[in-house]
């Protein structure tokens, strides 16, 4: 029986463009002029904006996420804190938006930062209260929560049409916890990877309307290694995650380059619900049918 391959993230729809052949002394002055003015058209109808990120000891942020909140326009900053952002001019009267764990989230009107050439963009430490999360050392055990298996014709894509903005690719999975526990690996099935490494970026957020809210935690975790067809585990022992209530956890792509093609696949499993943005600070979008196999090892 013939399988159908499904998809739990939605593509665009690939606009065909048809070939027009013509002589080249057929080709009119008129033509090439109307041309031209389409394209300083469509050039004038985007602005982008470049600036850097760093924190109030002038430390640079790297990997940022920055956009517009909601509208699935945004970017992360380098290694070096800085970033570039492509802006349309429909989205020229709305806020531009800073997050980073650990730090206050800052938004800036985009009018603002064109009319006073802001280049520089600090943020600005947040004091996290810590809760202490008390796992009686007796009679502990280990259990996996989240999706521990995966068929092949369930994938999700990565984004693969990145030339405006530098833009992430990020999944999330609710974890059902019911009772103090310590977090040890997050495990993820890839397939057609086609790079040796990705760096990612593991985040925990808080539920609301059973969807991911707000970020949790101190500091950004980064985590680059080699990936394989199949399962990949990444160990989060050391950053000692103590959780006693459900939340959601969430893998996110960073990008090295602009424009890079498919660098891998998700995949996942049938039915049940799958939770993912293609945009820093975008709407979360859910596909139901089919989840991202991913799990994480916990000790109770």
């Amino acid at each position: 029986m013939e399988q159908t391959e499904r998809r739990f993230v939605n593509k665009k729809p690939l606009a065909i463009i048809k070939k027009i052949e013509m002589h080249p002394s057929k080709l009119s002055l008129k033509f090439i002029l109307i041309l031209l003015i389409l394209s300083n058209v469509c050039w004038s109808q985007n602005l982008i904006l470049k600036g850097t990120v760093k924190g109030v000891n002038n430390e640079k942020l790297a990997y940022v996420n920055i956009g517009i909140k909601n509208k699935n326009i945004g970017t992360i900053s380098d290694e070096n804190g800085h970033f570039s952002i492509r802006i349309r001019e429909e989205n020229q009267s709305d806020s531009l938006s800073f997050s980073y764990v650990g730090y206050k989230q800052r938004t800036i009107k985009v009018s603002d930062v064109i009319q006073k050439s802001i280049s520089e963009f600090v943020l600005e430490e947040k004091l996290v209260p810590l809760e202490e999360v008390t796992i009686i050392a007796k009679k502990t055990k280990e259990k996996k929560l989240g999706t521990t298996s995966y068929v092949s014709f369930v994938v999700g894509d990565v984004r693969a049409d990145n030339n405006q903005n530098n833009n992430i690719q990020e999944f999330a999975k609710k974890l059902k916890i019911k009772k103090p526990s310590r977090l040890l690996d997050v495990n993820i099935a890839l397939s057609n990877v086609n790079i040796d490494a990705a760096k990612f970026r593991v985040n925990f957020y808080s539920i609301k309307d059973n969807l991911p809210f707000e970020k949790i935690g101190s500091r950004s975790i980064i985590i680059e290694k080699q990936i394989i067809n199949g399962w990949n585990s990444f160990d989060l022992k050391k950053f000692d995650l103590k959780f006693e209530k459900s939340v959601f956890i969430a893998i996110e792509y960073l990008p090295q380059e602009y424009n890079e093609q498919a660098p891998f696949n998700y995949n996942g499993q049938l039915l049940g619900r799958a939770v993912g943005r293609t945009s820093s600070l975008g709407t979360w979008d859910v596909t139901k049918g089919a989840k991202i196999a991913m799990y994480v090892t916990v000790r109770q």
